[in-house]
């Protein structure tokens, strides 16, 4: 009896070990009205920051950065780990202003129902965007 009361639990111990742990996330409703705010950041590349506003409605974004020329809009798809904003604002952007950040692409993401984590790796670095759901 001594026994089974050690083994007991190391037994526990490494059943609860050997379970794997998945990340849950949630996924994004496309059709919902969705508003974030929040920040974006470039890693390895020009050390840019700034702020960022994203809202979905119907399958349709619309995002502005602090940037300069920082406008986007169009339509947003999306996979189980991508999101991919199809642009259909052009806007030329001035080369003295530089890249505007604003969501244009193929993008990871990350959602848990709260917050909203994308990011992107450019040709000069990468690009993250933290961003916050809004009620």
């Amino acid at each position: 009896m001594k026994k089974f009361r050690f083994f007991t639990p190391i037994i526990m111990i490494m059943l609860l070990l050997a379970c794997k742990t998945t990340d849950v996330g949630v996924q994004l409703k496309l059709e919902s009205d969705l508003s974030f705010s929040g920040t974006f950041k470039t890693i390895n590349s020009e050390n840019l920051s700034g702020t960022v506003e994203l809202q979905i409605t119907n399958g349709r974004y619309k995002c502005l950065t602090s940037l300069p020329y920082g406008q986007g809009a169009g339509k947003v798809e999306m996979t189980k780990s991508t999101i991919n904003f199809v642009d259909t604002l052009f806007l030329v952007v001035p080369a003295i202003y530089g890249p505007s950040y604003a969501f244009s692409g193929q993008h990871q993401y990350r959602f848990n129902g709260e917050k909203l984590e994308i990011w992107r790796a450019k040709n000069v670095g990468e690009v993250e965007y933290n961003l916050n759901l809004k009620k």
